[in-house]
Order: C-alpha cells, then sequence, then structure tokens
C-alpha cells in the first residue's frame, strides 16, 4: 500500500497515528521536501493499498485530502522512496516483501499533485520491492530490491512518459542480489546494494554507466551489516548506514568516490540502537532516524552526527511515543529548519501490529536525550563481480481511487506558545505573577514539584488557579512535564 502526505512547516510540536498493515519491518516511510513548507511523505496503509493523503500543520495537523488506489492486477503496494521531478509532478515507487504467490509487487509510477491522480503506472516482473528513485533531470531510475532467491535485484531507466530505456538484472554472486539506493551523476548512476547469505549480509556500493551496459565497483563491505540508505553529502562523499546483525549496533560509515574509507563508526546504546535512514540536516551534518530499545520498550530516535569526524552531537529519543510498545520505529527524516525535524515512522507491539505516525521535532525540546558509544570499527573488504543482463516484462499497472474512511489517533504534547503561555491538545497553561492558571476541556489532575523535586502541590482541576511563590517549578500533567519560573 501507499501513502502520500503534504505537510506545512510549523513550530508546533504536534503529532498523529493512522492505521497501517503490513509488515513494518520490510517498508519505508520516505519523506520528500518539495519547498520550505511543503513536504510528502510515503507510507503502508490497512489493506496494502496505494493511499496518499495531504496534510497541513498550523496549530495541530490537518489531513487536508487523502485517496487510496486499488490496483489492476491486483497487487501487494506500499511506498518506498518519492522524487520531485517538478512542482507538480512526483515519482513514487515500492511494493511489498510478503506477496505470496504473487509474484509481481514492485511498482513506479508519475503522480500529479494537482489533479491527485498517477499520470502513469507500471509494475515489474518479480517478486520484491522497488526501494530507491532517482531523477536525472530527464528520466527516472529505479533501483528495485528482489524479495527471495527467486527474484533478484534490477536498475531500470525511464523516461517521464513511462517508456523504458533499459533494464538490468544485477548479480553479485549471492543468494539474493538487491538494490536500495540510487544517486545520479554526470558518469553515471551510483547505486547501494546488498548481496545476502554470501556468509554475511555484505554492502555493496556500484556505479552504473549512463546506458547501462557496464557496472563498475566502488566499495564492497564482507561484514555483517545490514544496509538501509545510501546519500551523497555536500563534499562529494558517500554516506551509508544501517545495523550490525548479531548484536544490532548502528553504524555510518563515509567513503570517497573512489571508494576509500575516510571513517567508519558503530554506535551503541542501550538494549540496541538501528539507524533506518539519513539526511542533510541545514548546517551540513547528518540527520540518522531509527530506534532503541529499553527493556522490551522500543523508541523512535533521531541521532544527529558530526560529518567531519562521525561524533555524536546528540542523540534523542520521542518521548511522545505511545509508551509499552516493541516496535516503535522511525523510519523517515527530513530537516524542516534549524531545531526542526519531521520524524515519521511506526509505533506498535509487532511487526504485523502496528499504526504509522508522522510528529515535527524540536530538537532541543522535544526530545529526551540518551548516551551513545562511539567507537572505530574496520570494514572488510569484498570484491565482487556485479554481473548484468537485460530485465523484461516490465507491464502497465492502472491505480483506481476507492473510497475508504481513515481511521487516525491525534496526540500533541505541552508546547510553549509564548515565555508564559503553554498549551496542549487539551489544555493551556498560564504562569502569571505568583500564580499558574490552567484551562482544560476535562478534569486532569496535575502534580507539581520544587526544583529539587519535593512535590509542592497535588491536585485536580478542570479550570483554575493555582497560587505559588516565586521560584522554578517541575508541572507533571498524565505523561508530560513543564518547566516553569514563577515570578
Amino acid at each position: 500500500m501507499l501513502v502520500i502526505m503534504l505537510i506545512s512547516q510549523t513550530s508546533k510540536l504536534i503529532w498523529f497515528q493512522y492505521n497501517t498493515t503490513g509488515c513494518l519491518t520490510c517498508h519505508n516511510t520516505p519523506i520528500l521536501k518539495m519547498n520550505d513548507s511543503i513536504y510528502i511523505l510515503g507510507s503502508l496503509h490497512s489493506g496494502i493499498r496505494p493511499m496518499l493523503m495531504g496534510i497541513k500543520v498550523k496549530q495541530g495537523i490537518t489531513i487536508e485530502w487523502y485517496k487510496a488506489f486499488s490496483s489492476n492486477p491486483s497487487l501487494s503496494l506500499d511506498i518506498s522512496d518519492i522524487k520531485k521531478i517538478n512542482d507538480t509532478l512526483i515519482a513514487v515507487s515500492g511494493g511489498h516483501g510478503g506477496c505470496g504467490a504473487n509474484t509481481n509487487c514492485s511498482f513506479v509510477g508519475l503522480f500529479n499533485l494537482n489533479t491527485k491522480n498517477f499520470v502513469w503506472a507500471k509494475y515489474f516482473p518479480l517478486k520484491g520491492i522497488a526501494h530507491g528513485l532517482a531523477y536525472d533531470g530527464s528520466n527516472i531510475l529505479v533501483s528495485v530490491h528482489g524479495y527471495d532467491a527467486n527474484s533478484q535485484g534490477a536498475i531500470v531507466k525511464m523516461d517521464l512518459n513511462g517508456n523504458v530505456i533499459w533494464a538490468k538484472t544485477t548479480y553479485f554472486g549471492c543468494s539474493y542480489n538487491d538494490n536500495y539506493s540510487i544517486i545520479p551523476e554526470a558518469n553515471g548512476y551510483v547505486v547501494m546494494g546488498i548481496g545476502w547469505w554470501c556468509g554475511n549480509w555484505q554492502p555493496v556500493i556500484y556505479r552504473i554507466s549512463l546506458d547501462g551496459s557496464t557496472a563498475t565497483l566502488i566499495k564492497g563491505i564482507a561484514n555483517n551489516y545490514r544496509a538501509y540508505r545510501l546519500i551523497k553529502d555536500s563534499d562529494g562523499n558517500y554516506v551509508i548506514i544501517g545495523f550490525f546483525e548479531p548484536d544490532y549496533a548502528a553504524y555510518l560509515a563515509k567513503i570517497s568516490p573512489w571508494g576509500q574509507i575516510i571513517y567508519s563508526k558503530r554506535y551503541t546504546a542501550n538494549n540496541d540502537l538501528r539507524f533506518y535512514d539519513i539526511t542533510l540536516d541545514v548546517d551540513g551534518n547528518y540527520l540518522a532516524s531509527g530506534s532503541t530499545s529499553i527493556g522490551s520498550n522500543a523508541y523512535p530516535v533521531v541521532v544527529k552526527i558530526n560529518k567531519n569526524n562521525g561524533s555524536v552531537i546528540y542523540a534523542r529519543m520521542w518521548n511522545g511515543a505511545p509508551a509499552n510498545q516493541s516496535n516503535n520505529q522511525g523510519k523517515g527524516i527530513s530537516a524542516v529548519g534549524p531545531g526542526k525535524i519531521l520524524l515519521s515512522g511506526y509505533l506498535g507491539t509487532g511487526v504485523d501490529n502496528h499504526n504509522g505516525f508522522v510528529v515535527v521535532l524540536d530538537s532541543s525540546d522535544c526530545l529526551v536525550s540518551f548516551s551513545v558509544s562511539v567507537s572505530d570499527f574496520s570494514l572488510s573488504n569484498w570484491s565482487p563481480s556485479i554481473t548484468l543482463s537485460n530485465y523484461s516484462g516490465i507491464s502497465t499497472l492502472t491505480l483506481t481511487p476507492y473510497n475508504f474512511s481513515l481511521s487516525q489517533s491525534p496526540g500533541c504534547t505541552i508546547t510553549p506558545v509564548s515565555d508564559n503561555e503553554f498549551e496542549s491538545c487539551n489544555y493551556k497553561i498560564y504562569v502569571g505573577k505568583g500564580f499558574i492558571k490552567i484551562t482544560s476541556i476535562k478534569q486532569i489532575h496535575v502534580s507539581i514539584y520544587s526544583v529539587n523535586g519535593n512535590k509542592v502541590k497535588d491536585i485536580s482541576l478542570k479550570d483554575g488557579k493555582v497560587d505559588l511563590k516565586s521560584g522554578i517549578y517541575i508541572l507533571k500533567i498524565g505523561s508530560e512535564k513543564l518547566k516553569v519560573v514563577v515570578k
């Protein structure tokens, strides 16, 4: 299934979750920045159908529109990547990992944001997911991840009318030969893939020529490191992220265009730490999204990493995520502005029992810090021969809108409106001289603590004023905490 969301920029912290089905470990929630205020997000939705959603963020998140699409032939589809073509058109790709007997579940399409319909769509004759998209200014490039040993990866080049210019299967000498990210360059297309069951999970970075005739190895990695995303930074180097399979430590490696390792780092925290997506922050450093576990609970995370040496600038968990859930994951990330981050992913108790979420975060105020240990590690060399062969059978896919009701659960946290005013979805707090005034739509319980942790007052109220001496206090309302200064 496919979800696309339009999101307007705001400094207000707010989030909501929406109903989804399908194996969350198979799918991304990519975020595309269209301009300074509009973002597009792709995800799963119930029924494993393509779904498109428009969201506007003002004081809270408002769903402006949403549409879902049935497919002919009937396929299981999600969104794995989105790329901007122009202000009106975006390319969309995806698929579904567990398509069972149906061996056609990878697709790509061109979507018109004005008509909110697909201009065209194509599906590929293999079981898998079209994980990566690129636009070189004229044509669309698709990188395909095969789902099993009988469905190898592929690279497809198409024009804006959906006509195939060339299509190649890729083989690295492994049981599974998959492609994830693809980056257009002047002399070809840089692809990050993975060889499965070559003894380990083995990432590979290679360049395929503009005409699809040759593939040249840039870097192969023999360690058991699962790779999820490759980006190109502002210095022209490649940055690859993922996690180490045996002990679930996250990693990041910075690699030159010639395949030289500039640095490679392991990141460990709590029970585990995993990176699923990476983007550039507004200052050029790296923002990684993922998850960490404490006991049986998992938390979506944002980790900011210094591009020069791989050190951690900050590591923070989203404290607004529902607790007591083992599969909360941050899968998509985008820098909205200085200190503002758009995070997306899944919240749930299992890989097939979850909801999607979208949240706008303030990197300093709305996330809980946690400690990350950083260490160097060596990337062992892997030098596979990359074989290309012709790939055919790409066919027309018809996507037809259908009517449905989207189930959504809103949520929010206490957010400053001014120096002495704060609000959440259900209540407002005003800090005056010698008092705190609380106005709520329902009865709430408020615990007030001094800055050294001593409980000062414990009250329940709907609309009232609490007299306090001048000082710094911590207000606890449900799971939320707020520090205020009474003068």
